[in-house]
């Protein structure tokens, strides 16, 4: 049966519109302090079309609240997200990546890379909210769930999280290419080339993260942070986060976001990705999972967690086939 998706255009102080229901993230208001959690544990908290619209949804919700003055974005369950879900599409059930028939016109979509530009319109949203958004990271962090964090305002995270973006061993260039800006031309390239997770404790000595603390720690020190945060006045915050923003903006950060949206686009039309790539035929042929450990074994890695060596969850792009990748 197809799901009715609230559209809902984030409203002004007093508007009467029509509120969706968060039913993909759960909230909590402690204070000062608002959570925006990521629920669904047993794929390691995917992300999609319509839990990405519910994470700005509830982002500018928390954004007109007067009370709150930091909002921390957490996963429930072992892991932060294992990024865009990849699992298939049952028939019948709506796309779990993108509108079901696309954003503007199918043949459109590829070229003009939607499915990135809706990312990051969702990424721009923490990026340019009045208030400070921390990611609380354990577990996996891999491909779309690394942007997500990447585009908060900080990253705290356990000291043996995996950050990583496996999805260019085989499919993307790196969708919104923001790991320069974070860690540096050289470590980026490393980071990125080899797609090779890094640790926690090495995404803080690279400068990824804002810092990284002992798993049994990370929810305390968090809050901790969040608590100093919420001392500064909400009214000089904002024009103290815009102010860094700004200073990146006049560099070409935004710019270069639309230009590594517009990289993907193209590697999509690879000739050998075209005619569908070993990994999708594997993935169609044998199960996403058995192409998942297929894909690490080739690149000498152990096989991830659970069933058939692989987590059941994203770590990589879109599930709706081979035209969008992660």
């Amino acid at each position: 049966m197809s799901r009715k998706i609230v559209k809902w255009s984030p409203p002004y102080r007093g508007e009467n519109v029509e509120r969706p229901t968060f039913d993909l993230v759960d909230l909590e208001k402690d204070g000062v302090i608002g959570r925006i959690i990521l629920n669904a544990p047993e794929k390691r908290n995917p992300l999609g079309y319509e839990r990405l619209l519910q994470i700005e949804m509830a982002a500018k919700e928390m954004e007109l609240d007067d009370d709150i003055r930091v909002i921390i974005i957490k996963g429930a369950g072992p892991s932060f997200s294992g990024g865009y879900d990849i699992t298939p599409t049952p028939p019948g059930e709506p796309k779990r990546n993108t509108p079901e028939n696309g954003y503007h016109h199918p043949d459109r979509d590829g070229p003009w890379s939607s499915y990135d530009y809706e990312h990051l319109r969702v990424y721009t949203t923490l990026f340019d909210l009045q208030k400070p958004v921390i990611a609380q990271i354990h577990g996996a962090c891999l491909a779309g769930g690394s942007e997500l964090a990447a585009f908060c305002d900080l990253r705290i995270v356990a000291d043996d999280a995996k950050i990583g973006w496996p999805v260019g061993r085989n499919w993307s260039p790196g969708n919104l290419q923001i790991s320069p800006w974070l860690m540096g031309m050289t470590r980026a390239k490393y980071y990125m080339f080899t797609s090779d997770p890094i640790t926690g404790k090495q995404a803080a000595e690279w400068a990824w993260a804002t810092e990284s603390v002992s798993a049994d720690e990370l929810e305390a020190r968090t809050e901790a942070v969040a608590a100093k945060i919420a001392l500064t006045p909400t009214d000089l915050i904002m024009l103290t986060k815009r102010s860094i923003n700004r200073q990146f903006e006049i560099m070409g950060l935004k710019t270069g976001m639309q230009a590594s949206a517009d990289h993907l686009a193209i590697a999509l039309l690879r000739p050998g990705f075209a005619r569908g790539d070993e990994f999708s035929r594997r993935a169609a042929r044998d199960g996403l999972k058995a192409a998942l450990a297929w894909r690490e074994k080739e690149f000498g890695n152990a096989p991830r967690e659970g069933a058939g060596g692989a987590p059941p969850s994203a770590d990589g792009p879109a599930g709706d086939g081979p035209k969008y990748g992660g």
